[in-house]
This record gives C-alpha cells, structure tokens and sequence, in this order.
C-alpha cells in the first residue's frame, strides 16, 4: 500500500534562507561593524593635550626678614621698644633718620630712644614676630609694615583740626604713591598728593591745611604703586578758647569693611566723634551698636545713617556714650550694606584719643607694650573660642606663662596686663576676632593689633615657554 503522506519538500527559495540564517557572518561584516565602533571608543579615551600653567601660585617659607618703619617724636614719645616673639638674640639694623645704626635685642626684647624716624629692620631669627612701638608723654603708636594701601579716617583740614601725612620710605631706591582724599561730599582732586616721589631713605610730609584745606573731616587713602613706603598721620585739635592744643597718632585702617568694630569706648571721655568714610560710588547705610562684656545692643536715639556715595560723615557720640547706658561698653560695631571706613576720636579733658577699625585676627597678633597700665579688648568673636596670653618684661622673663580667656560670639572681652609687661603675644583658637590695646600713661592710646607675620611668601619665576 502506497504511503499516503510522502515527506513534504521545502521550496527551494525557503531551503536557502534558512541556509543564509543558519551561516555566520563575514569576517567583512564583522570589520566594517567593529572598526566604526573601536574609532568612536578611541577618540572617547583621547583628550586634547592640556595648556601649560602660565603662572604659578608663591610658596610659603619662614620669615627671614622684616622691617617695622616707627614715625618722628611727637613731644615726649621719644621711647621705641622692640619686642620679636621669636625670642632671638642679636643686633637689630636700625637706620635713624639717613644714618645707619644697630642695637641689641635680649631675648626678644630691646628699647631706644629717637626723635627722628626710625627704619628697623630685621633679619634670621629676629625677624619672627618683629614688632615696634614708639610711645612717651601719653602718646602712642605701633610702628607698621610697609604696605601698598592704607585708609585713615577723620583727618582734619581746618584751624581747628589739622592733620599731617608723612611717608617714610626704608628702602635705597624711590618710592611713588598716589593719595586719594575724600572730604564731605565728594572725591576732592588734589595735584599735590599725585604721584609723590619719596627718594630712597627720605620723608616726605604734608600739611593737608595746606595742600587741601576744608571745614569738612576727610578721607584719605595711601596707594604705593613703586617701592614701599609706611604711612602715618598726626592729628590736632586746638578747640576754640583757652584749652591747648593736643595731638594724638591717627592709626590707619588695612581696608574699608561692612562689619567693623571699633575699640576705645571703656574710658569715660567729655566728647566723641565718630568719622565714617563711604568711599564707593552708591549710597551705604550704617547702623551702629555698642559692644560690652554682656552682649551688643543698638542703643535708643541712635537713628541709622545715610552716607551718600563718595562722601565722609561725623557723628557726635557723646551723649551716647555716656551715662548708664554706657555703662560696661567697650566698643562699637560698624555695619553697613557696603564697605565703608571708620574711626572714632575722643576728647579727655587735655588728652586726645583716637581708635580706628581694627582689622580681624584669625591666629596669632602681638604687640610691644609702652608703659602705663594696659589692658587688651577682644570684641567680634565668630564663634565660642579662647584667647591664649604670653607677656614679657623688659628683662626676658615671662610675667604671664600662659593665660586663657574663654571668648563668645557678641561680647567683650577685657584682659588687664601687667604693668612691667614689655612684650605680648595673643593666640586666637576656635574663632576670630578684633584685638585692640589701650594704654593710660598720661593719657589714653589705642592701638589695633595686626595679624602676626611669621611667613613670607616666595614668587615661583619660570623661564617662559616657547
């Protein structure tokens, strides 16, 4: 019997798909498949060859030399101390007015006496921590670096109050600065203070009643754009009547700021009078507060003020700063929407005192300490902190190991010093802060403290690449 289902054959076309299906693919397939893909992973992985670095940030090395300019005499502060927190020994380079001279430093502490301006310059070990002060006769101030700007606040042009700027050059090569001033209500232009050349080991002065006279307080700001020079002011009153004249450093501020505080408040004293310096081009608003041991405070009756651009404003403090509400005060807190400068000038019976906005330590600051009773205040603290105290005497020894002081946000802090003290040495941990020194010797001084310079930063010069 016949097979009634003979095996069915494919067609020949389905016979040779399913051939096609069943071979692999080509090695050409596979190339022109893979080489697309291995060219789009490779430039992936390839990146451009990268620019070389056109400048190099400095590094920083121990400090080997430093120079602290101490300006001339007023009458009675004719008595410099040198202090170096490196504790060293040796001869310190002085030169006195264009003469050369040396003199000794014991164990971190030295001391002359000048009438003219003094260079100090310090090298090796007595460069760490270099730090000068002239004082006498209830007068005072700290002997700065050479820095390109500097801002003073509240100098007078008037017969009343009359200021002298004086630029110290240390070096032997010129020095060019500009100085830009500002009176009441705009930028003044002054010829004779553009471009001042100061020859090498010179002074040059100015008596800005002279070279600007104006009713107005003024402004200034010191910019060296050749050389170095150090900068300072004398200021003068000589009020109407029978009272004498007196004369008092002016210190200088590092910059303009919106938060700034301002010390030398915890006196009692006859009149105020706080400067304030918007040197920007659009109005700033400032609010005062008065810092104490306790807490800052906005006091009543103080309304905020409006300072219009490029202009320079007074505000008569004295009845704020008096009485029971001033009580425990030790500073004042500047803030404003922009950044502006400040200083605060105050009259003691026959002694002028004069405060300005200190700038802010993070680590380390210290001071040589003139005679008279002295007392550090802390104010603008960051955070919970403690301030850590070494002093000296004239002699070498510690008269303060090491003392701590527990610092909060929003307070003062007031830290008396020994009599004897010569030499101190602050250190700041955990928080930062504004640290002023006030000295009764016959009168009363204020003198911000600057952040101590234990390193120098060294340029990395390259030779060019071609």
């Amino acid at each position: 019997m016949p097979d009634q289902n003979p095996p069915v054959t494919p067609p020949v076309g389905r016979r040779r798909v399913a051939e096609a299906a069943g071979r692999r693919p080509s090695p050409l397939t596979v190339l022109a498949l893979a080489i697309p893909l291995l060219t789009v992973a490779a430039l992936a992985l390839v990146r451009p060859a990268e620019s070389p670095p056109t400048s190099y940030a400095p590094t920083s090395a121990a400090l080997d030399r430093a120079t602290a300019v101490c300006p001339a005499r007023l009458p009675g502060a004719d008595d410099l101390r040198l202090g170096s927190t490196g504790l060293g020994s040796g001869d310190l380079a002085l030169r006195v007015g264009r003469d050369d001279d040396t003199t000794t430093i014991d164990g971190g502490i030295g001391s002359v006496t000048e009438r003219e301006p003094v260079v100090a310059n310090g090298s090796g070990d007595l460069a760490t921590g270099l730090v000068v002060t002239r004082s006498g006769a209830g007068s005072a101030v700290g002997c700065d670096r050479p820095v390109p700007e500097q801002w003073f606040t509240g100098v007078g042009a008037s017969a009343e109050h009359s200021s002298t700027l004086t630029l110290v050059n240390p070096d032997k090569g010129p020095a060019v600065a500009d100085v830009t001033v500002w009176d009441g209500s705009a930028l003044v232009d002054v010829p004779a203070l553009r471009g001042v050349r100061v020859p090498g080991g010179g002074t040059a002065s100015f008596d800005l009643g002279e070279v600007v006279p104006s009713r107005d307080a003024l402004a200034l700001r010191v910019q060296v754009s050749r050389g170095r020079l150090a900068s300072s002011v004398v200021d003068q009153v000589d009020p109407v009547g029978r009272d004498r004249p007196v004369r008092e450093w002016l210190p200088s501020q590092a910059a303009p700021a919106t938060t700034s505080y301002v010390a030398g408040v915890g006196t009692p004293a006859a009149d105020r009078t706080l400067t304030l310096a918007n040197p920007g081009d659009s109005e700033v608003r400032v609010t005062l507060e008065l810092v104490s041991e306790e807490s800052e405070f906005a006091p009543s009756g103080l309304e905020e003020i409006a300072l219009a651009p490029a202009s320079v404003s007074e505000v008569d403090l004295s009845g704020v700063l008096r009485g029971r509400k001033a009580e425990g005060v030790q500073a004042i807190r500047v803030e404003a929407t922009g950044p502006v400068t400040a200083s605060l000038r105050s009259r003691i019976s026959d002694d002028l005192a004069i405060s300005t906005a200190g700038p802010v330590i993070t680590e380390e600051a210290a001071v040589a300490l003139p005679a008279g009773a002295k007392r550090l205040v802390v104010v603008g603290a960051t955070a919970p902190g403690v301030l850590t105290l070494q002093a000296w005497d004239e002699d070498g020894e510690a008269v303060v190991s090491e003392r701590r002081v527990e610092l909060d946000p929003s307070t003062a802090a007031r830290v008396r010093l020994p009599d004897d003290a010569v030499l101190a040495l602050v250190r700041l941990d955990r928080t930062e802060g504004v640290v002023s020194l006030e000295v009764s010797d016959r009168g009363l001084s204020v003198l911000p403290l600057a952040p101590l310079a234990t390193t120098s930063e060294v340029a990395d010069v390259r030779p060019a690449q071609r």
